[in-house]
């Protein structure tokens, strides 16, 4: 977290999508010839770094930019997350159903995360990320937002 209590606080950006649900925490799980894709949407959120944004001069809105890619950045101010999970076509109906409902914690049949049920049924992690894409507003902020 950013301390601007002390004396000669230096400037800080936000970074702040212009389209709610523009920020995502997607892991990505792979058993051969299946993948899912699940995690987290945020409806709003910024991104908070003291650095400022370089980035912008190469960034593509529809590809997004890994918020560990954003020197100094950490995500901030975020609400109303949403899980999602999508499934290749190639994973039959009925197990994309068990999947959701593990995901979604419904299914009363495992117990723990569903990341640890997904591997122990399997599945691999293959990579966990964070992003923030679509069209950017960033701004010079004094203080952190309550």
């Amino acid at each position: 977290m950013f301390d601007l209590n002390h004396q000669g606080a230096s400037m800080l950006y936000r970074i702040s999508p212009l389209e709610p649900s523009s920020i995502v925490e997607r892991e990505i799980f792979q058993q051969p010839g299946m993948e899912i894709k699940c995690g987290l949407m945020w409806k709003i959120g910024a991104i908070i770094t003291p650095i400022k944004p370089t980035f912008i001069k190469t960034y593509k809105p529809e590809v997004g930019i890994r918020i560990k890619d954003i020197p100094g950045g950490e995500i901030s101010e975020m609400y109303k997350s949403q899980k999602v999970i999508y499934f290749s076509e190639t994973i039959p109906e009925d197990q994309q159903e068990e999947l959701a409902s593990i995901f979604h914690g419904l299914n009363k049949k495992f117990s723990g995360t569903y990341q640890e049920i997904f591997q122990d049924l399997g599945w691999k992690l293959i990579s966990s990320e964070s992003y923030i894409f679509g069209e950017l507003g960033i701004r010079e902020i004094t203080h952190l937002p309550h």
